[in-house]
């Protein structure tokens, strides 16, 4: 079946109603997953790099990598990359509590980003980690730069070294949480440490994998 940007732009705004906004207990979170995708070639290479929280240390991994049928289209990489990645999240011997998305959440332009795509699909709490904006405007607020989606804060900006990372409500976390985490989910790197794992180990796969 051939690709149609505009049936799938009109799936994400249906599905943006799915999104929920709501309160997650991080006293309850034992493990973060985070997920990041590559390519070798035409063939996409999907990591979940799990986590314990609040520590960070990395427990497991899976990698797996198939055929990419979705082209590159801005606005719609979930059709591209989400299946590979919901597919290794679901290999993790452990459920993850939170998931940590390299992409946006609700700070898109239909509100509904990679993040919240996977998050919905999984039915698990998740955020997104960017590392450029997408959709919205940055506004100091009280003091904190934060994205707004119309009037609807749906993410902050964390500054790393000269790197602004951008995080966004992706599903089932709200704004008070996503604060906590900005801070909580980062180590020694610029990205946050989830979201580094799974992009390193990602790297070595590819690297270490013979070209189909």
């Amino acid at each position: 079946m051939v690709f149609d940007p505009e049936r799938a732009k009109r799936l994400q705004e249906r599905l943006s109603s799915r999104v929920v906004v709501s309160k997650l207990d991080l006293s309850k979170v034992r493990y973060v997953a985070g997920l990041d995708a590559g390519y070798r070639g035409e063939r996409g290479v999907a990591v979940a790099a799990l986590l314990n929280y609040p520590d960070l240390d990395l427990v497991e991994y899976v990698a797996v990598e198939g055929e990419v049928g979705v082209p590159y289209i801005p606005g719609l990489l979930a059709f591209r990359e989400a299946p590979l990645m919901i597919k290794a999240c679901e290999m993790l011997s452990r459920e993850p509590d939170l998931i940590v998305v390299d992409g946006h959440g609700v700070t898109h332009p239909r509100g509904f980003g990679i993040a919240s795509h996977i998050g919905v699909v999984l039915d698990k709490p998740s955020v997104g980690a960017a590392k450029s904006l997408l959709y919205g405007r940055v506004e100091v607020l009280e003091g904190e730069r934060v994205v707004l989606v119309g009037r609807t804060v749906g993410g902050v900006v964390v500054s790393r070294g000269r790197r602004e990372i951008y995080l966004s409500i992706g599903h089932r976390v709200s704004l008070d949480e996503l604060r906590v985490l900005s801070k909580a989910l980062f180590k020694q790197h610029d990205l946050p440490e989830p979201v580094y794992q799974a992009d390193r180990i990602s790297k070595e796969v590819r690297r270490s994998a013979p070209e189909r």
